[in-house]
């Protein structure tokens, strides 16, 4: 949380403490940053006392040129988490003694925590310029890096992937001993087959941020991804996607514009064209004294997908058409290490050709995640999700009516657990010396994925009621600049 910076510094200018108090990490909705830890030592003597008053404003008002009483004030509005009251309290301290260079670097901070970067870089610069102690001057120096890094308008990122995967129903078998074939039961048993593959994925991000705040963001995307199989080689996969748009603030809400483009191919052959745009509208809740941060966004797309006939789906274009989405989605981050989330998603599908309609379908479907982040870059998270799908007809040569409608609710349960390289690495004692392996260059944002999911589709019509379990593990890598 942002205000417990402030909070030891405003206790080390009334208490003149010397160790420096370590920064709690702060949820900024689309991410995390640490703040400078503070540390003020020269004191003015008139407020070393170690006890505080409680003081109402009418206090103040009453006698506005006491120190102690404005100090007073000054901790009560920082231990209530009040920053943007605490500003004018500092001013006037510092109309009182503006040679208190300990008081001004104090009024610096706060403008820094209350997202006032240009006054609080103007503040800091001005007191990097006279004698302070050393924990001072460190302390300067790091927030005006953190001012500068936050300052930076052009955001990169290229992220890495390589790994393998193992299905136990790749053929997704169905589970019973009957089949329909056109209407009729046959007792026939389709064995499972299991299979494995190697899968590859290639991003960049780019982040742009405009504005006189520089709180929007102009945003692009593309990745590659590339699965193989070692058996089923018609499912040999392989995507171009692309999205481009924009982030814009409303004052504690963030609108998001994006388009989409994106091109399949399935063993070598072009398969699916997808465009598409969304819309989405967020808003996060901070309660410092709880230690929560509350996230809620509601989203729609529209997207307009293209199927190919290829050799291995001689049939594909029937699925061309319109797909429409919408998902209210929210989450709650306790004691900056958890996180829960719900969903709620409804999908439209509706093919362009009237009479195929086994391929057009209604869709409900609800999530819930967990994700525990313990440190040092090590997480598990979980998820479950479960679907209503409703299609509008069904193929004439598995039901012998294409009338008949088709009903599944697919389960699924997925747990991953993410660890640093550099974990294994120290734990097998290659590191340099003293040296730890994530204080070295490479292996930062170096992590190992192992992944596990279940999923089970109950469907009213046999052919398509089947499980299958995956096992998946992938190196990843992320280079930021």
């Amino acid at each position: 949380m942002r205000y417990f910076a402030i909070l030891a510094l405003s206790g080390l200018v009334w208490a003149s403490g010397s160790a420096a108090e370590q920064a709690r990490t702060m949820d900024a909705g689309s991410g995390s940053e640490t703040a400078p830890s503070v540390a003020i030592n020269d004191v003015p003597t008139k407020v070393m006392e170690s006890t505080c008053p409680v003081v109402s404003f009418a206090d103040v008002f009453a006698d506005p040129d006491n120190i102690r009483l404005n100090y007073c004030y000054l901790r009560q509005k920082v231990d209530g988490g009040e920053l943007k009251a605490a500003l004018p309290v500092v001013e006037r301290l510092l109309l009182l003694e503006p040679h208190q260079e300990q008081v001004r670097v104090l009024y610096a901070s706060l403008l820094y925590h209350n997202d006032m970067m240009s006054d609080a870089k103007r503040e800091f610069t001005g007191v990097d310029r006279v004698r302070l102690p050393q924990n001072n001057q460190t302390l300067v120096i790091d927030y005006l890096r953190k001012i500068d890094e936050l300052d930076k308008r052009l955001n990169q990122s290229l992220d890495f992937s390589l790994g393998g995967h193992f299905d136990d129903n790749r053929n997704a078998a169905p589970e019973g001993d009957t089949i329909l074939f056109y209407g009729f039961e046959f007792p026939y048993k389709i064995e499972k087959v299991d299979d494995y593959g190697t899968q590859g994925t290639a991003r960049y991000d780019i982040a742009y941020k405009f504005g006189q705040y520089r709180s929007h963001r102009l945003l692009g995307s593309l990745e590659y991804v590339r699965d193989n199989q070692a058996y089923y080689d018609n499912e040999d996969f392989a995507s171009l996607n692309s999205s481009a748009g924009a982030r814009f603030d409303l004052g504690g809400s963030d609108l998001t514009t994006l388009g989409y483009y994106s091109f399949h191919r399935l063993n070598g052959n072009s398969f699916l064209r997808s465009v598409g745009s969304q819309l989405s509208l967020s808003h996060s809740w901070h309660l410092r004294e709880q230690k929560l941060t509350y996230r809620a966004i509601a989203s729609s797309g529209w997207f307009s997908d293209t199927y190919m006939n290829s050799d291995a789906s001689q049939n594909a274009e029937m699925n061309s058409g319109d797909r429409v989405y919408a998902r209210l989605s929210g989450s709650v981050t306790f004691n900056s290490s958890q996180q829960l989330s719900l969903g709620l998603n409804y999908t439209n599908k509706n093919t362009d050709a009237p009479e195929t309609t086994d391929y057009e379908y209604d869709a409900w479907s609800a999530s819930i995640g967990h994700l525990w982040m313990f440190g040092a870059g090590h997480s598990l998270s979980s998820y479950v999700s479960g679907a209503r799908i409703s299609y509008k007809g069904s193929a004439e040569s598995v039901t012998g009516d294409p009338s008949k409608v088709r009903l599944d609710t697919p389960v699924r349960v997925s747990i991953t657990l993410e660890t640093p390289i550099a974990w294994f690495v120290d734990a097998m004692a290659i590191g340099a010396g003293n040296k730890t392996a994530a204080n070295i260059p490479g292996f930062k944002n170096f992590t190992l994925a192992l992944s596990g999911e279940y999923l089970s589709n109950h469907s009213n019509i046999p052919n398509y009621d089947y499980n299958n379990v995956r096992w998946q593990a992938l190196l990843r890598k992320r280079f930021e600049f």
